[in-house]
């Protein structure tokens, strides 16, 4: 694999006042609590009608197949993997892309993506196909504890392009890079958005709408709905999400309901809550999100 440098597109977002709820017409329930192996699940994807997902870091290289209940179906322990920080799952034709971005601290140069081909999911000693990524602007990798712009959480795969939204603890924006498949690559700028609020994860409905999911400093979570059209995202409006307290930590579109709206899973990570001296933990969850076309 060679090096990919990226050309510079920086496209700034008007959007000094996001539409929030405006005129809001969706549904979102609870679906259940997550098992306890999952609890800290960080991303999201459909395949055959069951979600996958995974835990971040600190965990092991496990990919989970859950259905539409919660109930974990099937597992798998990658062999060859490492979990460093494990933060985003995408789908592209022929494979998954498993992304371990995740860099909290800013100091990580091992920033990847391993490839994994569709057939090859549930077999634990597969080939490691990686793409090591790094960020073109990025000079200083002294630790910064979430006071950096070089976190990422999400990607997504459209016309086998990927595009990562990073996670900026500084601007509470979010930048967009596209890369190519199955290659490293140098990220230099794509567009930026401004979410005024910690991207989490993405998801693509598979014709011109990307939902994003995040929360912001009070943890109040939400979703952006961005209109994707020829590798260019425009902000349509911001929708807070009727739960408190929750970390929602990643989103996937998983098809039409008979009404033709789209439907989507969202699951939530376990965290710590301190109430005065005392301390309690919200469980992570699995919620259903309805969104009309």
């Amino acid at each position: 694999m060679f090096k990919y440098l990226l050309p510079l597109i920086l496209v700034i977002s008007s959007c000094a006042n996001l539409p929030k709820n405006k005129n809001a017409n969706f549904t979102f329930e609870k679906i259940c609590v997550l098992p306890t192996s999952i609890n800290e699940s960080s991303g999201l994807i459909v395949i055959n009608g069951k979600l996958i997902t995974h835990n971040d870091s600190g965990n092991m290289p496990i990919l989970y197949e859950l259905d539409t209940t919660g109930t974990i179906t099937n597992y798998v322990k990658y062999s060859y993997l490492t979990n460093y920080d494990w933060e985003a799952i995408a789908e592209s034709n022929k494979a998954i892309h498993i992304a371990d971005i995740g860099n909290n601290r800013g100091d990580r140069k091992d920033l990847k993506i391993y490839n994994i081909i569709k057939n090859g999911i549930w077999q634990k000693e597969i080939d490691r196909d990686i793409s090591n990524i790094t960020y073109s602007t990025q000079e200083n990798f002294n630790a910064r504890n979430q006071k950096h712009s070089y976190d990422a959480e999400a990607i997504i795969v459209i016309n086998e392009s990927l595009y990562l939204f990073t996670k900026d603890w500084i601007n509470y924006t979010t930048s967009i890079y596209q890369l190519p498949l199955y290659q490293d690559a140098v990220l230099d700028h794509h567009q930026i958005i401004n979410t005024k609020g910690l991207i989490t994860d993405a998801t693509y409905n598979n014709s011109d709408t990307v939902i994003l999911c995040g929360y912001n400093q009070s943890l109040q979570p939400f979703i952006i709905q961005l209109k994707y059209s020829n590798g260019h995202f425009e902000l349509i409006k911001k929708l807070e999400l009727p739960i408190d307290g929750a970390q929602i930590e990643a989103i996937a579109y998983y098809g039409k309901n008979h009404k033709g709206n789209d439907v989507y899973y969202l699951t939530s990570e376990a965290v710590n809550v301190k109430l005065g001296d005392d301390e309690a933990k919200v469980p992570g969850e699995l919620y259903k999100l309805t969104l009309p076309r």
